[in-house]
């Protein structure tokens, strides 16, 4: 599985593109495609994946 690691601490143009994204400022935050997760929820995470 492909993914990027942003650290939002360190990257303002992350730090942006999370809060347009998802409206707030809490991490982690998983994308997958258009739809995100704020927090860990396995539950979730497996419900991103299959959509």
């Amino acid at each position: 599985m492909q993914f990027t690691d942003v650290d939002v601490a360190q990257d303002r143009a992350g730090l942006k593109r999370m809060v347009a994204a998802t409206g707030q400022y809490g991490v982690p935050v998983i994308m997958v495609g258009d739809q995100s997760m704020v927090g860990w929820n396995p539950k979730e995470f497996d419900r991103l994946l299959k959509s």
